[in-house]
């Protein structure tokens, strides 16, 4: 992210802007948060917030805090709103995925099951002592990884594939084989795309290059 393509002449829409955020009450918590992550001062954040860079670091990071609490109480919300009984049973068919997402192969399992309240009854039985959860460290994805809708991130991409002369065949509604023609050499650089559902929320966009033996594979 040090690259200068990161940080000069990035389109607005980056940078959407929140009607019911006001600006001018500052977030103390979230200041001192960004404190911590990025071991500066107080006074360093406020003025990085009042200068009026939408691309100084400090402030995009105040921001995502900001956004980031914003999403997490709405999903608290949601969830209390919509939760079922105590004691209720929920797999995976219960939570929406829309039709033709994958769901990524390193998606993480969800947790429902090691809830106390989850559990079924016969576990109380079991007198041995349980073994202790072990966390698994957090894996990297190669990919653009979004919390937009999927049609949203989709419209993105046809949007950007055709301002970039891109041609591209549609396997289906979430993934598409592209090309594009070399101006100089004349040949085709050939690539797959798709979105996978990584977590409840997020989606991330999958690069793949295509070679010829690849291409026939997938006819």
């Amino acid at each position: 992210r040090e690259h200068e393509w990161f940080k000069e002449e990035l389109p607005s829409y980056l940078f959407p802007e929140d009607p019911s955020y006001d600006a001018t009450v500052i977030d103390d918590d979230a200041v001192r948060e960004v404190c911590e992550k990025f071991e500066c001062t107080e006074s360093e954040v406020m003025n990085s917030l009042y200068s009026g860079d939408p691309q100084d670091q400090l402030a995009v990071a105040y921001h995502l805090v900001i956004d980031n609490r914003r999403i997490m109480n709405q999903a608290s919300e949601f969830y209390l709103a919509s939760s079922p009984p105590t004691g209720s049973f929920m797999d995976d068919s219960a939570m929406h995925i829309p039709p033709g997402v994958k769901p990524h192969p390193e998606r993480m399992p969800p947790l429902i099951a090691d809830s106390p309240k989850a559990r079924c009854p016969l576990d109380a039985l079991n007198t041995t002592k349980p073994k202790p959860l072990t966390v698994k460290k957090a894996k990297w994805h190669l990919g653009i990884r979004s919390q937009s809708k999927p049609y949203d991130i989709m419209a993105e991409v046809y949007r950007a594939m055709k301002q970039l002369d891109f041609e591209w065949k549609v396997v289906n509604s979430y993934h598409l084989r592209v090309r594009r023609k070399n101006p100089v050499t004349g040949n085709y650089v050939k690539m797959s795309l798709q979105l996978y559902q990584v977590d409840n929320r997020s989606y991330l966009l999958d690069f793949k290059s295509i070679d010829g033996e690849q291409e026939i594979a997938q006819r």
